[in-house]
């Protein structure tokens, strides 16, 4: 039985979660407020945990900071959300020779990786 106190997360722990995605991507709290609709002091108390992000909102969170919404509340993101980004930024490429790059790029990674015994 999974206990569910340690699923619980702290209106800091995702105020927190918000800004690394944020910073991940390097899109400063001006542009993220804008993109999201909201004004630049209702962000910054999300992610200092002194104003309760509404739930509703998180989608729209997720999908402008390029993560899953699980990430919100897990702190990381899973090898099957891993393949969703990926493939949703390979699909933005704008033609099939970028396409056949990246491709390209992809295999030889995998192929280093793997001859360096990198863990699965």
């Amino acid at each position: 039985m999974q206990n569910w106190k340690k699923s619980v997360v702290t209106q800091l722990e995702l105020g927190q979660r918000i800004r690394q995605a944020r910073d991940t991507i390097g899109m400063s709290q001006r542009d993220f407020s804008d993109a999201v609709g909201k004004d630049q002091t209702a962000i910054s108390e999300y992610e200092t945990g002194k104003r309760k992000v509404p739930a509703v909102e998180l989608s729209i969170f997720a999908q402008v900071l390029q993560v899953p919404v699980s990430y919100f509340y897990e702190g990381d993101i899973q090898a099957d959300d891993l393949d969703h980004l990926l493939l949703n930024e390979f699909r933005k490429l704008p033609n099939l020779e970028a396409k056949q790059v990246i491709l390209q790029m992809v295999r030889a990674l995998s192929s280093l990786l793997k001859q360096n015994s990198f863990p699965e």
